[in-house]
């Protein structure tokens, strides 16, 4: 599942994505927007299941900004560096619990969700083994 699609970039960016496409296969394309869902995956997964479904138009809009910003590289205007880096707070915020995504499924927050448990094995050899004459 994508959070935005081809559709949805050329839609909001479609003079970015053309001037791009003329030096970057079809695949650039592909590959900045499935980026921009591994962006949004990595913050949002401290606090909901990713992929996050329904797609809100807040989610929708940041995957775009950040494609349209991955896709143009060093070409990067400053507004498209600035939309990203609004971005990005955003996420950090929804991640922080500074806001909230509406209808998206949040992780269970118990105790015990996060504990990790370490069992050991008793020892086999040992200084009380016996038999060895290096045993005390």
């Amino acid at each position: 599942m994508t959070y935005a699609t081809r559709t949805d970039l050329e839609a909001r960016y479609a003079q970015d994505v053309a001037q791009r496409e003329t030096v970057l296969p079809v695949l650039g394309v592909d590959n900045a927007l499935a980026d921009a869902d591994a962006e949004i995956d990595s913050y949002l997964g401290v606090r909901y299941s990713v992929p996050v479904s329904p797609v809100s138009a807040r989610i929708l809009q940041i995957a775009c900004v950040i494609a349209r910003y991955r896709l143009l590289g060093d070409a990067a205007t400053d507004v498209a560096r600035r939309d990203y880096e609004d971005a990005r707070a955003y996420l950090r915020d929804i991640a922080a619990g500074r806001a909230q995504l509406e209808g998206a499924a949040a992780l269970s927050t118990s105790p015990t969700s996060r504990l990790v448990e370490i069992a050991t094995v008793p020892s086999v050899f040992g200084r009380s083994s016996g038999g060895s004459e290096f045993d005390s």
